[in-house]
């Protein structure tokens, strides 16, 4: 499956309802679609709508971010900006490439209809209506209910994979809080290669005899200058953009794995509540009386119930069986709750290997991208200053 999100397009301008839309082309020999090249137009909550399903379907998936699910402080201007919506577009294609080389994301349902739905209202509140009766506090009740638990035994996998998620991380914000310095730095120099050809400007307006060669020179300076912002803007647009995906990347990875931890939480609980209704039944079958008399409160409370008239052995079995049937409900959640955890798990390291290709990937591009940048910019200083040395060399200078 190929993609590709292009012609952005401005929908009701000068209306308050105003939205970019987005053409999206996929080339694709899956079965399902309506043929093997199809076109669509999109807005980005359309983009949200598919990532919010794709992450509620396939809640152990490392889904790749949005562009809005990340910082967007170095973005400049309103949405309707062009360098914004180019920034976007950009974004929302990387995002779906990762969807589409990704083994099980790639046959969602969900994308198939999104990529190529021609009456995409009418299929979208479908999608919806599907989804509207399953279950949508389960997952929050698993956050609540563990919030504050630790996991009694840690897999040394995951906390391996957590740790190398964490020093990627830190070593990405390093990153780019160097690039932003060094962006700085080159707007800093940018405004004094103007004023530097400015000045020289201005001292071919004094020195009439080789005016126009020094204007030629100051010229060469302020193109220099251009050709330096244009280096900082594709900086900026380009490897700070990706760089700030692979952050919200990582980010993705450890919500999954938090995930996967409340799954082993709520069997770990479930097992120790199962144990302690087992020794409840151990206690009531040993002692012989209700509630036990081994303790103050079991004897004082059996003579309560004596002078009652409760039935001793009655008021046992009764709670006896109370307590199996517990356990027999329990059983059945540890099961499965264990049965949960452990494919789970599995997906999460199956994830876990996905993230690792594909932020290789990433980083080889984000880097190739970022030389190809360098290389460009400067050939055109050098082809720059390579035209001005002739017309310096060819001032004529009286050694007498």
């Amino acid at each position: 499956m190929e993609i590709t999100v292009t012609d952005a397009h401005r929908e009701k301008e000068g209306s308050t309802d105003s939205f970019i839309s987005y053409q999206i082309n996929t080339k694709t020999t899956m079965s399902g679609f309506s043929g093997q090249s199809v076109s669509v137009r999109r807005r980005f909550q359309d983009f949200a709508w598919l990532h919010n399903v794709l992450g509620r379907d396939f809640a152990a998936a490392v889904l790749p971010p949005l562009p809005d699910k990340h910082r967007l402080r170095y973005v400049r201007g309103d949405r309707f900006n062009p360098e914004f919506v180019e920034k976007r577009r950009a974004s929302l294609e990387r995002f779906l490439k990762k969807i589409a080389v990704h083994p099980t994301l790639q046959k969602a349902e969900c994308l198939r209809v999104f990529l190529d739905s021609r009456d995409w209202n009418s299929d979208l509140a479908q999608q919806n209506k599907k989804r509207q009766d399953e279950g949508r506090l389960e997952t929050i009740g698993d956050v609540l209910l563990n919030a504050f638990a630790k996991i009694k035994k840690p897999d040394e996998r995951f906390m391996v994979m957590k740790d190398e998620v964490d020093k990627l991380e830190e070593n990405l914000l390093g990153l780019e809080k160097l690039e932003q310095r060094i962006l700085k730095r080159q707007e800093e120099l940018e405004g004094d290669y103007r004023e530097f050809g400015g000045a020289v400007a201005g001292l071919g307006n004094l020195e009439t005899g080789i005016t126009e060669p020094l204007h030629r020179f100051a010229h060469t300076v302020a193109s220099y200058s251009k050709i330096l912002n244009d280096l900082s803007t594709r900086e900026d647009a380009e490897f700070l953009s990706e760089l700030h995906e692979c952050l919200s990347y990582c980010t993705s990875v450890k919500s999954v794995l938090k995930l996967r931890d409340q799954k082993q939480l709520d069997f770990e609980e479930l097992s120790e509540f199962l144990q302690q209704q087992i020794s409840e039944r151990g206690r009531l079958m040993s002692n012989g009386r209700l509630g036990g008399s081994a303790t103050i409160g079991g004897f004082f409370q059996q003579k309560m119930d004596e002078i009652k008239g409760v039935d001793q052995e009655r008021a046992k079995q009764e709670k006896l069986k109370r307590v199996e049937e517990k356990i027999h409900d329990l059983e059945d959640a540890v099961e499965k709750s264990n049965d949960i955890s452990e494919r789970f798990s599995n997906e999460t390291a199956k994830e876990f290997e996905i993230f690792q290709l594909q932020k290789t990937k990433d980083l080889r591009q984000c880097l190739l991208d970022y030389s190809a940048g360098r290389v460009e910019f400067f050939e055109k200083g050098e082809a720059l200053w390579a035209q001005i040395i002739p017309v310096l060399e060819a001032i004529q200078v009286d050694d007498d």
